[in-house]
């Protein structure tokens, strides 16, 4: 069977041979026929050309035949190749996603995407050397990762493209020409659709013979534009992944480390105050014996005090208890569970409670929402166990783009200054100013002897 170049060979090599001997017989049967219609001495000169005439009509019909077979025929595979290469070209991009989006999946952190993401200019358009750029937090691009050349001539090289700090448009890929050196450079942000990009890539080229310094290198056609802003997205997206995982565990140690840090004040507390006043009457007791024949009136007061120590601690084991329940936020919802809660501890420390939640921000997060349960709680555990108050007031609204949270009572007070200056005191105010300080956070403590405290704690919305 032939093969479709074969048969174009063979229509446009065959069409003079076909329509000559096509001619040929057609004018020598035209010219038999004449013959002997008319015989061979009494033909006019007009009889004798009109088998030429038809011949060559002939002839050249076949010929005009044959050529349109064999263009029809170049056409036709010229379309197939097309196609063929189209569909090989997509095949190829396809493979090239399916892989990205494999090596993204299975990338555990930050550095793995980023070590697969330096590795692409090269496999999609051929550089010879590549960096890639992220902003920081705080908008400043970090170079992450560079290929192909040391830091050094790639600062010099970024510098003759004018890509210091930044490249001028971030926009979409762009192509940077250097004729006078046959370079270019290829800019790729890293952006999830219309979102303000992460970063960018910069694939650097090499031995162009561009004739001016117009955008015309064939590997930034737009086809290629299309897959490297394909490309781009996924990129983005997975590094916008790989920080969120990150913040995520973070979170989570830090979540983990107030834990501890909250098992540890409980059991300070128990250790500090039940268990060492439990020792004590211990103590007591064995005097007792003594007593109970030499000093009975002695005995008698000794009573007193026990029934009253015995109040202080039982108060203050109910105080850990309550502190170690679980907050009912899936079942009332943040500002109900708020609200019994702070109810529940007023009423068992006989407190006079005035509650505000009239202008608490919707939508808090869960990190802020379990934020605010802790500091609030942490501020009443100090007014139960230091102020001896009255009346205790909580407020939680909105100030400023975050939460401010206030704990205020009318009880003892005292001297923030000093004791926060003398070790062991007042531990539970660093451990809530670290945990603000975690959450971007600020605490003010407002209080001095005779006059109450005011606990202020301020939480960014955005936390």
């Amino acid at each position: 069977m032939l093969e479709p170049r074969d048969t174009i060979h063979v229509l446009r090599s065959l069409r003079w041979p076909l329509a000559a001997v096509i001619g040929l017989v057609f004018a020598l049967v035209r010219l038999v026929e004449t013959f002997f219609i008319r015989g061979a001495f009494s033909l006019p000169l007009r009889d004798a050309l009109d088998p030429l005439f038809w011949g060559g009509l002939a002839g050249g019909a076949i010929w005009v035949v044959l050529s349109w077979a064999a263009s029809q025929e170049y056409r036709r595979r010229t379309n197939e190749t097309a196609m063929l290469s189209e569909l090989r070209r997509s095949t190829i991009r396809l493979e090239q996603l399916y892989e990205l989006n494999q090596r993204i999946a299975s990338s555990a952190t930050l550095d793995e995407v980023l070590d697969y993401a330096i590795t692409l200019p090269a496999r999609l358009i051929g550089a010879t050397a590549a960096a890639l750029v992220l902003y920081d937090e705080q908008g400043h691009p970090i170079l992450m990762r560079s290929v192909g050349m040391s830091r050094e001539v790639l600062q010099t090289a970024r510098a003759s493209f004018g890509l210091l700090p930044t490249p001028p448009d971030l926009g979409s890929p762009q192509l940077f020409t250097n004729p006078s050196r046959h370079t270019a450079v290829v800019t790729l942000p890293l952006a999830e659709g219309e979102d303000a990009p992460v970063g960018w890539i910069e694939a650097y080229l090499s031995n162009l013979h561009l004739p001016d310094e117009r955008i015309a290198d064939d590997r930034l056609s737009a086809e290629s534009a299309t897959l490297l802003i394909t490309v781009a997205g996924e990129l983005a997206e997975a590094v916008q992944g790989s920080r969120r995982r990150a913040r995520s565990i973070a979170s989570v140690a830090v979540l983990e480390q107030a834990i501890m840090a909250e098992r540890t004040r409980i059991a300070r507390d128990l250790h500090d105050g039940v268990a060492q006043s439990l020792a004590f009457m211990r103590m007591r007791i064995d005097l007792w014996e003594e007593w109970l024949e030499h000093d009975p009136q002695r005995l008698s007061e000794e009573f007193r005090n026990l029934k009253a120590n015995l109040r202080r601690q039982i108060e203050e084991l109910r105080r850990a208890i309550f502190a170690l329940r679980p907050f009912e936020l899936s079942q009332l919802g943040f500002s109900g569970a708020m609200r019994r809660f702070v109810d529940e501890f007023a009423d068992q420390q006989g407190w006079d409670l005035q509650l505000d939640l009239t202008d608490l921000p919707p939508d808090l997060s869960p990190a802020l929402e379990l934020a605010a349960f802790r500091f609030v709680q942490e501020g009443l555990n100090n007014a139960a166990k230091h102020a001896q108050p009255h009346t205790v007031t909580v407020i939680l609204h909105q100030i400023d783009a975050g939460l401010q949270i206030i704990v205020r009572d009318d009880g003892l007070g005292f001297n923030p200054g000093e004791n926060d200056s003398r070790s062991g005191t007042h531990l539970g105010l660093r451990q809530m100013r670290e945990r603000a300080a975690a959450l971007d956070g600020r605490v003010t403590v407002i209080s001095r002897p005779g006059a109450g405290t005011e606990l202020r704690v301020w939480l960014p919305l955005w936390a």
